[in-house]
């Protein structure tokens, strides 16, 4: 039988598929499942995700990105979605760019964001405390045990 590996796209796919059905079994417990929101975590910190920018962004500095942004009870969220099928009604209205975790929690806690994961569907609401104290570390650690992995046998 021959070996077969998933492209680093095909795995991202994957996991962003998995993000999803994670999103919608929490929401289901009406926040209640720990175990699921520890998974959600996991795969946040190890998936690039697609954000909702204005048209006239440039795409190629993360710096300089306008996020499109929803209000909600006096709120207003960045809008972070698992693929550019999920931006529903924004699809006409904004560009998707894709970044990856290490991007994505730095800008959110540098700007001391709330965001908003599938606003349009069975969505996930992150927090700044929840990205600095939960998911920020989950990335950290798993970062820093791949770097002692000599063999390289740890896959992202």
């Amino acid at each position: 039988m021959a070996k077969s590996s998933f492209t680093p796209e095909q795995s991202n796919l994957l996991s962003r598929n998995s993000i999803k059905q994670l999103i919608k079994k929490y929401n289901d417990s009406k926040g209640q499942d720990k175990a699921t929101l520890s998974l959600i975590i996991e795969q946040l910190a190890r998936t690039p995700l697609y954000f909702a920018v204005e048209k006239d962004s440039d795409v190629k500095n993360a710096s300089s990105l306008r996020f499109v942004t929803l209000n909600a009870g006096g709120k207003k969220f960045i809008t972070i979605f698992t693929g550019p099928d999920d931006f529903g009604k924004l699809a006409d209205t904004a560009s998707a760019v894709c970044l990856s975790p290490e991007t994505y929690f730095k800008i959110l806690i540098d700007n001391n964001a709330d965001a908003v994961i599938n606003p349009f569907g069975s969505y996930f609401l992150m927090w700044p405390e929840l990205v600095r104290d939960y998911m920020l570390p989950f990335l950290q650690e798993t970062q820093a045990f791949r770097q002692q992995d000599p063999m390289n046998t740890i896959k992202q």
